[in-house]
């Protein structure tokens, strides 16, 4: 079952991005994030074996947050490593996208570590060739090859009712759903915000993967030069926000993953 949704997955979820659909739109998709339990451990396992790097890094009481990317004007993934790890299932589903040139290099690495992947040609996928990997905190990762650069590409909210979550959305940041495909197996809509990387919805119609449990934890960062708009939107929804100073937020979708939202300079 695993294995036929991941297969699922590529058929559009992994082509080419579009270019943000509305020019000069204030939102920008930056981050992808999620827990982890050893920041060695998981700086090794994307540095190592990916091929990405160190490019900033967060720290304050309780928490560590390397963000990895393979440049510094690229997408990122932000590694949030909390004094008091959360104990909870990670989902099978991958939940961020990074893309490589040459899959062949990544996969030797992962082959020379002994560390378990899935890979999947084009014919298998009828799109591109890929690699499913797990990090060491149980965060599944979808490696595309691709031209071009590396690059971290988007993030995926596994959500269990897309149609309610992508109202959300719309709603909250303005901004229309791009591609979307519909199949037995899943629902996808994709959104395509300024900054390069794009945010996905993905519904599987296996109800228990759709419900496991939700971080209490951000899982994307969206900076918005629309801050206040933003917030004062998510709030006349009635969803749980909560509010750090006047430059970020964090706020629920109706799925319960966890959006933060991060105040930008108006230039």
């Amino acid at each position: 079952m695993f294995r036929q949704s991941v297969i699922g997955l590529a058929f559009l979820a992994l082509a080419t991005p579009a270019a943000a659909q509305d020019e000069g739109s204030p939102h920008e998709v930056r981050t992808t994030k999620f827990t982890i339990t050893n920041v060695d451990a998981s700086k090794s396992f994307y540095e190592d074996l990916i091929g990405l790097k160190e490019v900033n890094r967060f720290e304050t009481t309780g928490l560590v947050e390397p963000f990895m990317a393979f440049d510094e004007q690229g997408g990122r993934i932000g590694l949030l490593a909390f004094t008091e790890h959360e104990n909870i299932e990670k989902t099978p589903l991958p939940v961020s996208v990074v893309s490589v040139s040459d899959l062949d290099p990544v996969l030797a690495r992962f082959e020379a570590a002994n560390h378990p992947y899935q890979e999947y040609s084009a014919e298998m996928t009828g799109s591109v060739r890929l690699a499913i990997a797990r990090d060491p905190s149980g965060n599944a990762i979808e490696i595309v090859e691709r031209d071009g650069p590396g690059r971290v590409s988007g993030a995926r909210l596994i959500v269990d009712d897309r149609a309610e979550v992508e109202e959300f959305f719309v709603r909250v940041f303005g901004i229309d759903p791009g591609r979307r495909i519909q199949t037995d197996g899943f629902d996808e809509v994709f959104f395509d915000f300024d900054g390069g990387m794009y945010l996905a919805l993905y519904q599987p119609m296996d109800a228990v993967k759709a419900a496991f449990p939700r971080s209490d934890q951000p899982v994307v960062a969206i900076y918005t030069r629309d801050f206040d708009g933003v917030l004062e939107r998510v709030k006349a929804g009635g969803l749980r926000v909560r509010e750090f100073g006047t430059g970020m937020f964090l706020a629920d979708d109706p799925s319960g993953n966890v959006v933060e939202v991060v105040r930008l300079a108006i230039q």
